[in-house]
């Protein structure tokens, strides 16, 4: 067995990524003809933003559940994000909505959490009769549908994140269902950018082994790369996804302007190229392996333990009735779990919410297309045994 701390956090480029269908039997975001390809998803809600004419002064509703990298662009933007409930599964409590004063709102931005589709029927009535602008974010949700529409086709603005999915360092996506002022141009990248994206994608693929043949060859010339630049034994290190906030970042938002900038050419080619019905069902049958091992475990339950047919997760939310020990064992031993408990200042607490609840006690495991049934299987049985200690 591999040790916790080798397990990929996301999915690593190999060669078996490329066997499979194209096509994926599930209805894909990226399928979708008019996508632009971005450096993340939390460019393209800059993006999404701006074309969008929200400005300085303007309002923009977002869950109280969320990662702060979505609401950063809000911010940078000199825009004032207001916080809504979510209900029990994940959706906007469009009642809690109703209530709200909504004078300076311009937009509301709606997740489907955990590669979940929620439905949004009823949110997109509501926002055609107030006339507030629905940006749909997929981040967790590149397949699936929703409410009788594949994800992505409810929004004005849709959002997406490839990390989450495909084993590239970088990249996000956005789309429009509506007509927009202006175009949205990028600019193109340094030429030693696009070379670094593409030996990142190399080097992880070869520290997990998922290129017999050439592994021991890559791991030598990334080494001998690292020693000139005098970086000693440090490597490229696992590739956080957006959610993955880091406070010591600060509440700031691209101050360079990468948000502007393409998506580098190798990770967009691996968008293109790479089989997705692989990414669909090995993610849906490390899901219910993970639910299979986990389920009537005391102290804890699955948010969602049977996926919708047409979904396809992007990890395992897990409640922890006692969450901080058994969330800071786990971390210690090395597994690859987060949480969202880190939320933009001043989210208030609102009666029957369960977004602050979820960012306490709900628990991210991996399910990704590249984690191998003895991964799996070590993931749970750590989770079992820390979640048996803190119970005694």
């Amino acid at each position: 067995m591999a040790e916790l701390n080798s397990i990929p956090r996301l999915p690593v480029f190999g060669w078996s990524a490329f066997s499979g269908a194209r096509q994926a039997s599930a209805p894909n975001l990226l399928d979708r003809p008019g996508l632009l390809f971005t450096t993340s998803g939390r460019a393209a809600i800059a993006l999404a933003l701006a074309r969008l004419g929200i400005v300085a002064g303007d309002a923009v509703l977002v869950p109280t559940y969320h990662c702060p990298t979505m609401v950063s662009p809000i911010a940078a933007l000199g825009a004032k994000p207001i916080f809504f409930p979510i209900g029990e599964c994940g959706g906007p409590d469009v009642d809690a909505l109703r209530s709200l004063v909504t004078t300076r709102v311009r937009a509301i931005i709606a997740v489907h959490y955990f590669g979940i589709p929620q439905p949004l029927a009823a949110l997109r009535k509501w926002c055609d009769d107030t006339g507030i602008l629905l940006i749909e974010d997929c981040a967790h949700a590149l397949f699936g549908t929703s409410d009788g529409r594949n994800v992505g086709q409810w929004g004005d603005a849709v959002i997406g994140s490839l990390t989450k999915f495909l084993p590239v360092p970088e990249g996000g996506c956005l789309l429009f269902n509506r007509p927009v002022s202006g175009s949205v141009l990028l600019r193109p990248r340094r030429l030693l950018s696009e070379l670094k994206a593409g030996l990142d994608i190399l080097e992880m693929g070869a520290r997990h082994g998922r290129m017999p043949g050439l592994n021991g060859v890559l791991r030598c010339i990334f080494a001998a790369k690292r020693k000139l630049r005098g970086a000693g034994g440090s490597r490229v290190p696992d590739r956080a996804p957006d959610d993955r906030f880091r406070p010591r970042d600060g509440l700031v938002f691209d101050r360079t302007g990468a948000a502007s900038d393409r998506l580098a050419m190798a990770c967009h080619w691996i968008a293109r190229t790479i089989p997705m019905e692989r990414v669909a069902a090995r993610r849906r049958n490390n899901y219910a392996r993970v639910v299979a091992a986990l389920s009537g475990v005391p102290g804890v339950h699955l948010l969602f333990p049977d996926l919708p047919p047409s979904s396809v997760p992007y990890v395992v939310p897990l409640w922890v009735s006692d969450p901080d020990p058994v969330y800071r064992a786990l971390r210690a031993g090395g597994l690859p779990v987060f949480r969202w408990d880190w939320l933009w200042p001043g989210v208030p607490k609102i009666p029957h919410d369960h977004g602050m609840k979820w960012s306490t006690h709900v628990l991210q495991l991996g399910c990704h297309q590249d984690l191998e049934p003895e991964d799996i299987d070590q993931i749970v049985d750590l989770v079992r045994e820390v979640v048996g200690q803190a119970k005694t």
